[in-house]
C-alpha cells in the first residue's frame, strides 16, 4: 500500500533566496497581500464609525441641553411669593390682584408690558411698574409714583395734576403743595387723562411751570391765572404779583423775573410788570388799589352829574346860572383834588427795572 502522508505534519519548504522577499517573474518585489489591505480598510472603517458615533453622541446631548433649558422654566419656575416694593398710596394687595398674577403662573410666560399697562391704566398716581424675577419663585413689583404739582379749577372742582400733564384726581379743594391754576378750560378732561395740544391754556401752563423749574423758582409759585391768554398773572411767594402778558419771549421774561428778585433794593411786596420785553416796571399793591378807588369814584362822579343835569333842566334859567356857577366851583375843586391826588401818586413808590436793575 501507498504510504499516507499525515496532514497535520509540517513539509519542509525551501526558505526564501536573496532577501528573503518573493519575486515575480520579471524580478520585482511582490504587492503586499491581500490581507494587509483588508486589514487597513477595516481600520479606517473604525475610525469613521468612531467619529461618527461622537457626533450622534454631540447632538444627542445638545438636544437634551435644550430640552432641559425649555422644560426646566415651564416645570420649576412658577409663582409662590409675589412681593410689592416703592412708596405708594395703594395696598400692596391692590396692586397683586389687579396684575392678574397667581401663584402657580409660570415666572417666564408672565407678559410685563401688559401688566404694566393695566395697573398704570387703573391706578393714575403710577409713574413707572416693573416686575422682577426673583429665582426660583418670587415675583417682586417695583413701582414709583406720581405728584401733583396743578390744582386746575374746573367749575368750583379741582383737576390734580402732575408736571407731565397727566390727571391724577378730581378732588373738591386743592391739594397741598400745588399751584392754582385759573382760567384753563379743562372740562373735558377726566381722570388718567393727559394734557393735549386742544388744552393750549394748559400746554401755556406746563411750559411756563417747565421753565419755572429749571430756573429753581418753580416751589415760590402760588397761582397762574390764564383766564385771558394776553394777560396772564401770576402769584409768587405770596408777595409778588407777575404780570407776563401774553407770555411772547417767556423765556426772557423769566430770566427777567430771577435778576430782579435778587435785586436789594426790590421791595418786600408789590406787582412786577414783565409785559414789556426790554423793560420791567414795578408798582406797590397799594398803588393799583388807590388808582381802583379813584376810578370807582370817578365813575359815581359821572353818574351823579348826568343825574344833576337832568333834574336842573326843569328849573329856570336863573336857577341854571347859579347851579352853573356852583358846578364850576366845583369842578375847580376835583380839578385841584385830582391833582393834589396825582401828585400823591406820583410821590409813591415806583419804579422800572432796566438790564435787571430797579430804578427808583
Amino acid at each position: 500500500m501507498a504510504k499516507q502522508t499525515d496532514p497535520r505534519r509540517k513539509t519542509n519548504r525551501p526558505a526564501p533566496s536573496g532577501s528573503g522577499r518573493q519575486q515575480n517573474r520579471a524580478g520585482q518585489p511582490a504587492r503586499p497581500a491581500r490581507t494587509s489591505r483588508n486589514s487597513e480598510r477595516a481600520r479606517q472603517q473604525r475610525m469613521r464609525r468612531r467619529k461618527r458615533n461622537k457626533l450622534i453622541f454631540r447632538v444627542i446631548c445638545g438636544l437634551l441641553i435644550c430640552a432641559a433649558i425649555v422644560l426646566a422654566p415651564t416645570v420649576f419656575f412658577r409663582v409662590s411669593h409675589i412681593t410689592v416694593s416703592g412708596d405708594t398710596r395703594y395696598t400692596g394687595q391692590e396692586l397683586i390682584d389687579s396684575s392678574g398674577v397667581r401663584e402657580g403662573d409660570n415666572m417666564f410666560f408672565l407678559d410685563s408690558g401688559h401688566i404694566e399697562q393695566v395697573l398704570q391704566a387703573k391706578y393714575p398716581y403710577l409713574d413707572t411698574v416693573k416686575l422682577h424675577r426673583r429665582l426660583p419663585s418670587t415675583l417682586q413689583i417695583e413701582v414709583t409714583e406720581r405728584t401733583a404739582a396743578l390744582s386746575v379749577e374746573v367749575n368750583g372742582e379741582y383737576l390734580l395734576m402732575d408736571m407731565a400733564g397727566k390727571v391724577l384726581e378730581k378732588a373738591g379743594q386743592m391739594a397741598d403743595n400745588t399751584v392754582e391754576v385759573i382760567g384753563a378750560e379743562a372740562e373735558e378732561l377726566k381722570v388718567g387723562d393727559m394734557v393735549g395740544d386742544e388744552q393750549e391754556k394748559l400746554q401755556t401752563v406746563l411750559d411756563l411751570m417747565s421753565l419755572m423749574t429749571q430756573y429753581e423758582m418753580n416751589e415760590q409759585v402760588d397761582s397762574v391765572d390764564i383766564d385771558k391768554a394776553y394777560d396772564v398773572r401770576m402769584r409768587f411767594d405770596d408777595r409778588y404779583t407777575i404780570l407776563l402778558g401774553n407770555l411772547s419771549e417767556l423765556e426772557h421774561k423769566i430770566q427777567f423775573l430771577q435778576a430782579i428778585l435778587k435785586e436789594p433794593s426790590l421791595p418786600e411786596t408789590g406787582i412786577i410788570d414783565l409785559t414789556d420785553d426790554k423793560k420791567a416796571h414795578y408798582r406797590p399793591d397799594d398803588t393799583v388799589n388807590a388808582a381802583q378807588t379813584q376810578d370807582d369814584a370817578e365813575d359815581e362822579a359821572d353818574d351823579a352829574a348826568e343825574t344833576g343835569q337832568t333834574e336842573d333842566s326843569t328849573d329856570d334859567g336863573q336857577e341854571e346860572d347859579g347851579a352853573e356857577d356852583s358846578s364850576g366851583q366845583q369842578e375847580d375843586t376835583g380839578t385841584q383834588d385830582g391833582d393834589s391826588s396825582g401828585e400823591n401818586a406820583d410821590a409813591q413808590t415806583a419804579g422800572t427795572v432796566q438790564s435787571g436793575k430797579i430804578l427808583l
